[in-house]
């Protein structure tokens, strides 16, 4: 049960394949195999792939040989569940006929017939894949709130399926594109420390992506001159005792701001005047 559960998460959260991202489909696919273990009995290659277990005598397997062979059989029923659940379903039906027809009369499908021919129908470069990589290039555009390293790593991850493609874009091409995505704040520095060098040859990847490297560090460390850390003191914070009171001095009544009452007129003096 918990193979299973796992499966199904892997499942919901790979790349499908659409019949136009094979290149990109098998790359993510392949890892979500190896984290469940069933690599081996799909697309690895001799002497690494798993055939199904032959019992030295067909007719009276051990019980060794019977626990081997059932293994197998549900690591392969797992891995086409997997495949199944990662392939759109307007092309799945194509994949699995073609696998069973590749099964032959054996009638024994594995998940490795699947592989292949999921390969052999959508490893193949079309228009529709190449354009589908130059819109997400087009599209693509750096943040500038967040650090610029992951960001760069996933357009050159677009370029490198350009290149899975049979398509390789001149290096000068890639910074341009990489120049023109930038913040509008970042361009001018940025791009004018990138084309400050002394012939196109030296325009690189490397400069380019240094450069916004720099200005990113630049502009963290200006925050942090701006608005520098306050240190709390301690001892200015604390409220400070008058001097110690005496016991005659904290037993005496209150003399504090209260105002004195004004003195009344004494009557006997009112009248004697008047006398």
């Amino acid at each position: 049960m918990a193979a299973q559960s796992e499966t199904c998460k892997q499942v919901e959260s790979i790349l499908r394949l659409d019949g136009t991202n094979y290149c990109q489909w098998s790359y993510r696919i392949t890892a979500g195999l190896r984290t469940l273990d069933l690599w081996l009995v799909t697309g690895a290659v001799a002497p690494q792939y798993q055939a199904r277990p032959v019992p030295a005598n067909a007719a009276a397997p051990t019980v060794e040989e019977h626990a081997r062979i059932a293994a197998w059989d549900s690591a392969n029923e797992r891995s086409i569940g997997f495949l199944t659940g990662a392939i759109e379903e307007a092309i799945v039906h194509q994949v699995q006929d073609a696998a069973e027809t590749a099964a032959g009369a054996s009638n024994q499908v594995t998940t490795q017939h699947w592989w292949d021919q999921a390969s052999t129908l959508y490893n193949i470069t079309t228009p529709a894949t190449i354009y589908r990589i130059f819109v997400q290039i087009w599209e693509w555009r750096m943040s500038l709130n967040r650090a610029p390293q992951g960001q760069l790593n996933h357009l050159l991850m677009l370029y490198n399926q350009l290149e899975a493609e049979g398509q390789t874009l001149p290096t000068l091409t890639k910074v341009m594109t990489l120049l023109n995505a930038l913040p509008k704040d970042w361009q001018q520095l940025v791009t004018h420390h990138v084309l400050n060098q002394p012939a196109v040859a030296n325009i690189t990847w490397a400069v380019a992506t240094a450069a916004i490297g720099n200005h990113w560090d630049g502009l963290q460390a200006h925050k942090k001159h701006l608005h520098p850390q306050t240190k709390v003191n301690k001892l200015s914070a604390v409220q400070r005792k008058g001097p110690n009171q005496t016991l005659q001095q904290q037993t005496a009544p209150y003399q504090g701001s209260l105002s004195k009452a004004p003195q009344k007129k004494g009557k006997g003096k009112a009248h004697a005047r008047g006398a």
